[in-house]
């Protein structure tokens, strides 16, 4: 719920800063705005005037605004989501395996709240077991 709070908050600061409204009605979405949400959450910058966003980030927050539109429109409340003409478009990362100190610090690490302590021994276990499976097979 955090997630679409804040992409409430994104959109109600487009469109006071850039459409000029305190509100919009529905048969008003279009494709149009869509790509002039984009081009704001793309350029969205913080206090300290830095940039707020990555390409994943943005298409995070189209995703959950073309979520609420499908519900509109599931809803009968709009005849058709805008966000049909459009594409997201994530960018694929690799990300690196723990270094074999990173794990260590997991491993080490005490959790106040039981439930992450939990959680970490689940992670670890499944790594442990990743490691020895790869290793078997060489």
């Amino acid at each position: 719920m955090k997630n679409y709070y804040t992409t409430e908050r994104y959109l109600y600061e487009f469109l006071q800063n850039i459409r000029r409204s305190s509100d919009i009605y529905l048969n008003q979405l279009n494709y149009e705005f869509v790509t002039d949400f984009e081009y704001f959450l793309r350029h969205y910058k913080n206090s300290k005037k830095k940039l707020m966003l990555s390409n994943n980030g943005v298409m995070k927050y189209l995703e959950r605004f073309k979520k609420m539109l499908n519900l509109g429109v599931k809803l009968e409340w709009m005849l058709k989501n805008p966000f049909n003409q459009f594409k997201l478009k994530y960018n694929k990362y690799d990300r690196p395996c723990l270094t074999d100190r990173e794990l260590k610090i997991i491993e080490c690490t005490e959790f106040k709240s039981e439930r992450l302590d939990r959680f970490k021994d689940c992670f670890i276990f499944h790594v442990i077991q990743d490691y020895l499976m790869l290793t078997s097979k060489i």
